[in-house]
């Protein structure tokens, strides 16, 4: 529809002889990974030459399926890269059996095309998928490269900060690009480190425009500054609740290194967040797709960020907003603060800051920044 959501109601009724075109798993471990895909996405059949994304899958589907492969496969080393560049049980099985499983961190969302190549930098917890309706609007015409999030990559490091996370991908594109040019777009948090990898970039690769896709500051609860109080006995009573979690949680030795990295004050934010949410913090990790590996995430990046401090620089920048992010008053950055040359900024309407990057109204309004039309 016109927000870019599913309308179920306009679908095609099933069609009846569908069983007959699904090609089944021939080898072992082709049954394998149709039971775990049958698994994750509920279903009772999958073809061997389906599209795990055509069918049901999710970015937060594949990390279940990573989860189960990896349990499966303990030896393999297997990234979240190589599920969305092996999209049916036979390409990824074969990839498996012929070992072709690597450290890749990249996944190419469209390889061929004459325009410079787009850059898709990933947020917090979402990687290259969420692109990929965008990136079909664009046109055959259109090469997309889009980066594995830092928060699930194999080579993930228990320190890091911003300007390391950003200079991997700015390596990346400036070995492809040097004297070119090319366009980026970060979706939320990916829009600091699309900033971050243009400034790394400067004078070797032209960016025609750095494309903001509702980029937030930090959570209220743990922005800069954002320090509550807590009394001595309610930090007492909070203390006991996080031991006692601590002592039942499966990723205890993460949290006790991330609680070292911390530092008193976002310690106490933390005690404060945990004091609002008013509920038992996550025990479900350490799976990829778990609540709990998504706090320690969520946590894990406001340290990085809390670190980073964003200097300006002299590029163009496009700017669009989720209408319900404005409504809510969510803290957007302010672009202009950053950049002399904020060309464009657009408010999608009728969506949310995870619909947007789904939305037909922002699929439209990027492709006019592709072309030169920047009105709006």
């Amino acid at each position: 529809n016109s927000n870019g959501k599913l309308d179920r109601a306009a679908l095609p009724d099933p069609i009846d002889d569908a069983a007959e075109t699904i090609i089944a798993p021939t080898t072992e471990l082709e049954r394998q990974i149709a039971a775990i895909w049958r698994d994750v996405l509920k279903l009772e059949t999958i073809g061997t030459d389906q599209n795990f994304f055509e069918i049901g899958g999710d970015s937060l589907a594949a990390l279940k399926v990573l989860t189960a492969l990896r349990a499966l496969l303990p030896d393999r080393r297997i990234t979240v890269a190589e599920l969305f560049s092996n999209q049916d049980i036979r390409s990824l099985a074969a990839a498996l059996t012929a070992e072709a499983v690597s450290g890749c961190e990249v996944v190419h969302l469209r390889r061929s095309g004459t325009q410079p190549t787009l850059y898709c930098f990933p947020g917090l917890m979402v990687n290259t998928r969420e692109y990929a309706p965008l990136v079909k609007h664009l046109g055959e015409d259109q090469p997309a490269t889009g980066f594995v999030c830092y928060s699930l990559a194999e080579d993930k490091k228990s320190v890091a900060s911003v300007e390391q996370i950003a200079r991997q991908y700015a390596d990346y594109i400036r070995e492809r690009e040097r004297g070119k040019s090319c366009v980026m777009l970060g979706w939320s948090w990916g829009g600091v480190l699309a900033f971050e990898a243009a400034r790394m970039l400067a004078g070797e690769v032209e960016v025609r425009f750095i494309g903001m896709l509702d980029v937030c500051n930090l959570d209220v609860n743990f922005a800069v500054g954002a320090l509550a109080e807590i009394d001595e006995g309610d930090r007492r009573r909070l203390d006991r609740r996080v031991a006692e979690w601590l002592a039942r949680t499966p990723m205890r030795h993460d949290w006790e290194n991330l609680f070292a990295r911390m530092g008193p004050k976002l310690y106490t934010q933390f005690l404060r967040y945990l004091q609002t949410i008013g509920s038992d913090l996550p025990s479900d990790g350490p799976g990829v797709g778990s609540k709990e590996y998504e706090l320690w995430t969520f946590l894990d990046n406001t340290l990085l960020y809390q670190r980073y401090s964003m200097q300006p620089l002299d590029a163009p920048v496009h700017v669009w907003q989720a209408e319900e992010s404005v409504r809510r008053g969510l803290d957007l950055v302010d672009w202009r603060r950053y950049s002399r040359r904020v060309e464009r900024s657009v408010v999608i309407p009728g969506v949310t800051h995870r619909e947007i990057v789904d939305a037909a109204a922002f699929h439209a309004s990027f492709a006019e920044s592709l072309s030169g039309r920047s009105s709006g």
